[in-house]
């Protein structure tokens, strides 16, 4: 007998196939288990999203630069007394060494403008430029502020050697100066400072916040020097005494008195 059968069945021996079913269900039903996972570590290629985010980075921060100088410009604008840096800070939230850098550039931008941020008692104010004041008094039909000789007098007496005593302003000016100290107190340039410790207690007398931001000053350091005023030529000294108002020494019958400021400021 042949090995195959006639009607071409295979011998009962021979190993069948496995039915359709059975292959495919050996078969994997995810792909992706057959593709290796890419690695997580490896950094992106820098794109056009790394140079938008970093415009707008700096778009930021200009916006903030440009949001904190106008905050301090109103602040300034809105105060009728300097205020300080440290102040400004405080209101700002911001750090004082950036509200000084601003408050330069502020300065800078303002320069030789109508309105001028100046540095004056400690702090910082918006004053109109003295370029424009009899303009300025015409509109607000006010008078400029004068202070008589004997004003001034004790004020440069007072700036340079206090805490002093009215005895010693009298033994200099060589007049009695009760009513002037009384009126330079109640235009609050001059404060009382407390007693001195000997005989009689006298007053001790000394300039206010006032007297600097009255003069422009920053300190009184910012006061001339002896030497600044001696070298003063005459012409100057006639600008001066016209901004007194009481004309020359000789005019107002007023004895000449010895440009000597005394001491140095406090």
């Amino acid at each position: 007998m042949s090995a195959h059968s006639p009607t071409g069945t295979m011998p009962a021996d021979t190993e069948r196939p496995p039915p359709f079913e059975a292959m495919e269900s050996e078969r994997p039903t995810d792909l992706s288990d057959l593709v290796p996972e890419a690695p997580t570590d490896i950094p992106p290629p820098p794109g056009d999203s790394d140079v938008v985010d970093g415009a707008e980075v700096e778009e930021a921060r200009a916006l903030t630069h440009t949001h904190l100088r106008g905050l301090l410009e109103a602040l300034v604008f809105a105060s009728d007394k300097p205020v300080t840096a440290g102040e400004l800070a405080r209101l700002s939230s911001a750090p004082v060494k950036q509200v000084k850098e601003l408050l330069g550039e502020i300065q800078k931008a303002f320069a030789g403008r109508g309105i001028l941020l100046v540095e004056v008692a400690g702090g910082w104010l918006f004053r109109t430029n003295a370029q424009f004041a009899p303009f300025v008094r015409e509109l607000t039909s006010g008078r400029p502020v004068r202070l008589s000789r004997a004003q001034i007098e004790t004020l440069a007496i007072v700036a340079y050697r206090q805490p002093v005593t009215r005895p010693e302003i009298d033994e200099i000016r060589g007049v009695d100066s009760g009513a002037t100290l009384k009126l330079l107190l109640e235009r609050e340039l001059l404060r009382l400072l407390g007693k001195k410790d000997e005989p009689g207690r006298p007053l001790l007398y000394g300039t206010t916040t006032h007297f600097l931001e009255f003069f422009g000053l920053r300190s009184l350091k910012d006061l001339p020097s002896l030497r600044e005023f001696t070298e003063l030529s005459d012409e100057s000294k006639r600008v001066a005494e016209a901004e007194l108002g009481d004309g020359s020494p000789a005019e107002a019958g007023v004895p000449e008195i010895a440009p000597e400021p005394p001491g140095e400021p406090a």
